[in-house]
């Protein structure tokens, strides 16, 4: 199965057990809950869009009640299907699918309290990766001493921007490696 078929599975599961969770729960989705949860916005407002004046203070934004209606019910039926089949991965593949293509959906599925499995190594690597970056700024300052001072700083400077380049780089090829594997493991369950 391609990327986009898979990522057109994975939500067309998601809104259908969100849609029967809401037949189940009485309280059927609306026109607009149901347009919302096709169409879930791509990215947060930026403050910007509230107002224009900076000396201004933002505008109190009300809450999303239909947003928060399609996390609860995600989450109602995410309970239901692990009780019924506690080894059912849908919800899993669905959320490591819509993570890897970055969909929206993820975000909801995260409010949802659908969530993956790290690593067991996930906290180590954390602790290596910031080893690595202290080490290696400091060897970037050691090597600025037979230098003038002022030159130190600019060569720790960008070895320090090089290795923060780098290593967000690393995690994000990481974080895709790390999806890829769990969609492999939640589609051959």
């Amino acid at each position: 199965m391609n990327d986009a078929a898979e990522l057109e599975a994975a939500l067309q599961f998601v809104i259908r057990r969100i849609d029967e969770e809401a037949v189940r729960s009485g309280e059927p989705l609306t026109e607009e809950q149901r347009f919302l949860l096709e169409h879930l916005p791509t990215e947060p407002l930026s403050p910007e869009t509230y107002f224009v004046d900076p000396e201004c203070p933002p505008l109190v934004t009300a809450r999303d009640f239909d947003y928060e209606k399609l996390c609860a019910l995600a989450k109602a039926a995410h309970r239901q299907d692990l009780q019924v089949n506690p080894s059912d991965r849908n919800w899993l593949l669905a959320r490591a699918v819509t993570g890897l293509h970055k969909h929206p959906m993820s975000w909801l599925l995260g409010w949802a309290r659908v969530k993956l499995r790290r690593p067991r190594w996930d906290g180590c690597l954390l602790v290596i990766a910031a080893l690595v970056a202290i080490i290696l700024w400091m060897v970037l300052m050691f090597v600025g001493l037979e230098t003038h001072m002022w030159f130190r700083w600019p060569i720790a400077a960008a070895g320090a921007a090089a290795l923060i380049a780098v290593m967000r780089i690393g995690m994000r090829w990481l974080e895709e490696s790390q999806l890829r594997r769990s969609i492999e493991t939640y589609r051959s369950k």
